[in-house]
């Protein structure tokens, strides 16, 4: 693609996401809203409002970010796509967790409408990014094989996204934030945990041979009953959660539950 055309592109991609903030707008108007409801209700402690406010105040500012983000995307700061996209996910867990706490006063007739319009306004926000992050996916695209199980060494194995190859697990011999001794460490795509050190050779001898599924029953056994949260066992593959989609359940402002979607459309609980 010669200059001209590209920055022909990157002027329309631009005028989109201008039109974004019309979105966000909408959004805005939901955040002050609830605002002002939680203001108004005396019932609700002092501490609780506060938290509360603080939720719907998250969810726009964040969505907010992810919009900035993405506009520097397009203006050739490409790193910053990936924090679009975490920006984005950020708002609507805070979305999701906001509605949550609103529908204890389900009596009252316009939170009713107030949490629909909310739904409304986040779904133009998130569907114009998906659209434009969708344009982007190509320019960024892994072509080459991309390898099931990555070994960095003797003490680091890493399970890479079998769509874009971005790293969605990460294991490793190493001390944690909070550990005062080595241990076996585990980074996926929501959850982390350190693990006993004397299970690494068990685990590594499970990737050696590639076996995803066998680090799945492992992460079962050792860790949770949701296993290895990257994973999907119907595909038998990885996916990174830019490609596992994700959603989150909320219950009176306590998180409950988080189900990941595969792009086959393989749905399952990833963590509780």
């Amino acid at each position: 693609m010669n200059e001209t055309k590209l920055n022909k592109k990157n002027i329309k991609s631009s005028e989109r996401i201008w039109k974004i903030r019309d979105y966000i707008l909408e959004l805005e108007d939901v955040k002050d809203r609830i605002i002002g409801f939680l203001n108004s209700d005396d019932d609700i402690d002092n501490g609780t409002r506060n938290i509360w406010i603080s939720d719907a105040k998250e969810f726009y500012f964040s969505t907010v970010t992810a919009w900035e983000m993405l506009y520097l995307t397009v203006s050739g700061i490409k790193e910053h796509l990936d924090d679009s996209k975490g920006f984005l996910y950020r708002a609507k867990s805070r979305l999701t967790k906001s509605i949550s706490e609103l529908k204890i006063f389900e009596k009252e007739k316009r939170l009713t409408k107030l949490i629909k319009k909310a739904d409304t306004a986040f779904e133009k926000c998130w569907n114009a990014f998906q659209y434009e992050y969708k344009l982007m996916e190509p320019e960024i695209r892994i072509v080459e094989p991309i390898s099931r199980v990555i070994k960095k060494s003797n003490h680091e194995y890493q399970l890479p996204c079998s769509i874009c190859g971005e790293i969605a697990v990460d294991y490793k011999i190493g001390v944690g934030q909070f550990d005062k001794e080595e241990k076996l460490l585990y980074r996926g795509i929501i959850c982390g945990t350190s693990l006993n050190k004397r299970l690494a050779h068990e685990l590594f001898e499970i990737l050696e041979n590639e076996d995803i599924a066998g680090a799945h029953e492992f992460m079962r056994k050792y860790h949770s009953y949701e296993g290895l949260d990257a994973y999907c066992p119907e595909c038998d593959k990885i996916y990174c959660w830019n490609h596992y989609k994700l959603e989150e359940e909320w219950e009176e402002g306590f998180y409950d539950c988080t189900y990941g979607e595969c792009p086959e459309g393989h749905k399952r609980m990833i963590d509780d």
